[in-house]
């Protein structure tokens, strides 16, 4: 669908469904159980656009009525609300994926000039290596990266960095326990050097239900990280287990995003598509303690 008639179809169902919404949310509002909403983005720029760029403008757009209708909230307040099982007040969190170049020049300084928390998920190798990602050359346009430098001096700007693997692949597929312990452990150990930081939380590439498998998430918690953010889209509920997040895509346009956020009826009973189990319980992990302070 042309995105004018999305947005269209979208502002017209919001109208529809406007009352339920508002039972909806007076009934979070009386049990305290609000559901916490991440967002996830990936590239804040005005050139060469693609299905995971948004333009300058309809970012800070989305970051003004989000600033009016939303409180800003880190992924431990988030982790926190889901074991105390009770949200006040509507949250939302913002997150980015992969590690663009671009996102230094207006994106992030914006967040922290504001103070709006942020979670920036990095995929190390290329970074490192400083070559552009595979769906960008796919595309025809392979876009710069962030350097380690950037990411050092994000951290250093209260942003908190999150692992997206070495080399953004798909863990639905067979892998093997050396290229799970790169992928997630020892990219762990990477940021954590680069940083300072301890690496709370992992993020999945695509994220969606058939990339995330039980191997995968069992070496994500051996290797120390509170918890794994999805991006099949979803809210999380006050008293559902902490140790999954899910995320919902920010589109461009502001209709898929108010749609989402004032609570669509369709979308809050949307159970988790995530099915994993644990052999024991797990609690918090230990200070790591190979942080190296810089």
């Amino acid at each position: 669908m042309p995105p004018f008639l999305r947005e269209t179809a979208l502002q017209a169902y919001l109208q529809v469904t406007w009352r339920h919404r508002q039972s909806l949310t007076r009934r979070f509002s009386a049990r305290k159980s609000f559901p916490g909403a991440i967002l996830f983005y990936h590239r804040v720029a005005d050139h060469s656009p693609n299905h995971w760029s948004i333009t300058n403008k309809n970012f800070l757009r989305h970051l003004d009525w989000l600033q009016q209708h939303f409180e800003f909230v880190s992924l431990d307040d988030t982790v926190a609300a889901q074991k105390l099982g009770e949200r006040e007040r509507p949250s939302v969190h913002i997150t980015f994926d992969d590690g663009y170049a671009e996102n230094m020049s207006f994106a992030l300084p914006e967040l922290i000039r504001r103070g709006i928390p942020t979670t920036y998920f990095v995929t190390t190798r290329f970074v490192e290596e400083q070559i552009p990602f595979p769906h960008d050359v796919a595309n025809g346009c392979p876009l710069s990266t962030n350097t380690i430098d950037d990411i050092r001096c994000l951290a250093d700007a209260g942003v908190v960095i999150g692992a997206h693997s070495q080399t953004h692949i798909d863990f639905g597929q067979p892998l093997s326990p050396t290229v799970l312990r790169a992928e997630i452990v020892d990219v762990r150990k990477k940021l954590q050097d680069w940083t300072g930081q301890s690496i709370d939380y992992f993020a999945f590439p695509f994220g969606l239900p058939s990339n995330i498998v039980q191997s995968a998430i069992d070496v994500v918690f051996e290797a120390g990280y509170k918890a794994f953010v999805s991006a099949a889209g979803g809210f999380n509920f006050p008293g559902d287990d902490h140790r999954h997040l899910q995320r919902i895509h920010a589109d461009p346009g502001m209709a898929a995003l108010i749609n989402w956020l004032t609570f669509d009826p369709r979308k809050t009973m949307r159970p988790s598509p995530i099915c994993y189990t644990f052999s024991e319980p797990i609690s918090d992990p230990p200070p790591n303690p190979e942080i190296v302070s810089r």
